[in-house]
């Protein structure tokens, strides 16, 4: 498959890196395209591979099981045996059209899919507009608090993607046998974005833009249901079969790419390729909150509570019984409460884009989908809660309403700068004496990804004066953007390793727009935040979330507000400063 357009020398697709040899990327492909083709492999139909498989009762299974299932057109009591079933996961049609059936009111649209996908299984299925009565709102609100054990427990579940083609079936089995080849591996090891984006979308093939263009990928409910079981198919009208797990593994590289893009990417902006991210992560553990939030708040849904009650499953959060009478700001508020509690800290990171000037009193610290969704894509770096040892055993202060949050002071800011644009605040930091991977990280760090882990993304070491540089050339207007020249080399010429670094530059440019920073200084650090209305003294707090290579965030707190939060930044910690005991606080 010619993906490239090169037609003889010179080549248009540029060249990699594979071991001590440059070559064009082109024949790199090729060679590996070749290869998975003459293998042959192809999917097999979903029925086929659960007959296959052993059917293990379900008799001491730790889920909680459906109150029914339907098979062979009737309804049937799950609850009281341990009958294997398959889930069924799906979009409702816009204007759902329903029709009495037996006890209660069920979609014309369900009835259909029950029919049709019985004709190729004799097990019981588990649809949620069947086997929820709808108009039973205890009994419903029962089943919903069990969605998550649903999908869990059951022997497969099915995800009706009617864009899904033969075609897709082809081009995605080898996508994703493409990059099991040392070719995609070499462009990996390089960084190089371009490259891997070729490989994993086919050239930017036209089934993929179908396939990802269904309504199924963009809703809350299915986030979770799309990765609670290890055997979960995409199955389009003709029954066409893909692993979903090979879909989500070309997704990566595919939402690295469109991360660095103005435009679409296959017909998708940035923020829907970042909601696919990290869906495979949740297939094989527990979510950290900030994580689920990454993913599941860049999808839509009809009620709004249900961007709280979609995610509780891969975050193990089902402690939370769904209740869509309660007022949305106590649903957000409990979701970070309980989080806490169990030591998960990792919605902080997402705290940073609260609007404190506009929120209410209770909610200056939580994160709400809408601001989580405006980002056009998370960061690298993997942040994640610091285990309190020992646990505060002060008093928690505070006021009545709000969020119970730990913390350590570094003492009052000293210091604070006028606000300022990016590159006057770069030039400030500079002036501090700071280093390039430090301002770096205190600017970009949450948004882009700190210096050292976009080190070892791209290739290369030592890029924050580099990344530096060409950020501010983007925003001052001296480089083009839109240059080929500094965009990943995608072109005739070598590629260079750790030059992938451009890509983060250019999301580095959709980062504080229009936005006055101030830098803080206390005895323990330096921080870089928004300007906020905050008066009086202020104080900068270390929250329990750090990197991989210990960088905490931190809160910036005034007195004007003493229990509500100003801003929340990455800590610049100044070496030997220590800081105070862990202390507990309700911000409102």
């Amino acid at each position: 498959m010619d993906i490239w357009g090169c037609q003889g020398e010179p080549h248009r697709c540029g060249k990699m890196i594979v071991g001590n040899t440059i070559q064009p990327r082109c024949q790199v492909y090729a060679k590996d395209y070749k290869f998975v083709i003459e293998r042959g492999t192809k999917y097999l139909d979903w029925w086929q591979i659960i007959t296959a498989s052993p059917v293990i009762a379900a008799t001491h299974s730790p889920y909680a099981r459906p109150q029914n299932c339907i098979r062979a057109g009737k309804l049937v009591d799950s609850m009281s045996t341990s009958e294997p079933y398959i889930a069924i996961s799906y979009v409702w049609d816009t204007c759902p059209s329903f029709q009495d059936w037996g006890d209660r009111r069920v979609t014309k649209q369900a009835l259909r899919i029950a029919e049709r996908l019985s004709r190729y299984t004799p097990y019981a299925l588990w649809i949620d507009a069947i086997c929820i009565p709808q108009d039973d709102e205890p009994v419903k609100m029962v089943e919903v608090g069990k969605m998550a054990d649903i999908y869990r427990s059951a022997t497969a579940v099915l995800c009706l993607v009617s864009e899904t083609e033969r075609e897709t079936c082809e081009i995605v089995g080898h996508a994703a046998a493409l990059m099991d080849m040392d070719g995609f591996r070499a462009l990996e090891e390089a960084g190089d974005t371009h490259g891997m984006y070729m490989f994993a979308s086919q050239g930017s093939n036209e089934a993929l833009r179908r396939l990802f263009g269904s309504r199924w990928w963009t809703r809350a409910w299915t986030f979770q249901e799309a990765v609670l079981n290890k055997t979960t198919f995409v199955v389009g009208e003709e029954m066409e079969t893909i692993p979903i797990s090979d879909i989500l593994k070309i997704c990566r590289p595919i939402g690295r790419r469109a991360a660095t893009q103005r435009k679409e990417v296959l017909g998708q902006p940035s923020a829907f390729w970042d909601s696919l991210d990290y869906m495979k992560i949740a297939t094989n553990e527990q979510m950290a909150l900030g994580t689920a939030m990454s993913s599941v708040w860049r999808r839509q849904c009809t009620v709004n509570h249900d961007m709280v009650y979609s995610l509780l499953g891969v975050c193990r959060l089902e402690a939370i019984q769904p209740d869509y009478q309660l007022p949305l700001e106590e649903v957000f508020t409990d979701l970070v409460e309980k989080a806490s509690s169990k030591g998960d800290f990792s919605w902080l990171r997402w705290s940073h884009l609260v609007d404190r000037d506009g929120s209410s009193q209770r909610m200056s610290m939580v994160p709400l989908p809408a601001t989580v969704s405006a980002t056009p894509a998370s960061a690298i770096t993997e942040w994640r809660s610091i285990q309190l040892s020992p646990k505060p055993s002060s008093p928690i202060r505070g006021g009545e309403f709000g969020v119970c949050i730990p913390h350590r002071s570094t003492g009052v800011v000293r210091w604070q700068s006028q606000p300022e644009g990016i590159p006057e605040t770069i030039n400030t930091l500079q002036n501090l004496s700071h280093s390039p991977e430090e301002i770096w990280n205190s600017l970009f760090g949450m948004h882009v990804g700190l210096a050292s882990d976009i080190d070892r993304a791209a290739g290369g070491l030592g890029l924050a004066q580099s990344l530096l540089t060409l950020t501010s050339g983007y925003v001052d207007g001296s480089f083009d953007e839109s240059s080929s020249s500094h965009d990943d080399m995608v072109g005739d010429r070598p590629y260079t390793r750790g030059y992938g670094f451009t890509s983060y530059a250019s999301m580095a440019t959709k980062v504080w727009t229009d936005t006055r920073l101030v830098v803080m200084q206390s005895q323990g650090g330096t921080t870089v935040v928004r300007a906020s209305n905050g008066a009086g003294q202020a104080r900068i707090h270390k929250l329990p979330v750090e990197s991989r290579s210990g960088i905490c965030l931190c809160l910036v707190v005034h007195d004007s507000t003493r229990y509500r939060a100003s801003a929340v930044g990455v800590m610049i910690e100044k070496e030997h400063a220590g800081s105070g005991a862990w202390q507990l606080t309700r911000f409102s």
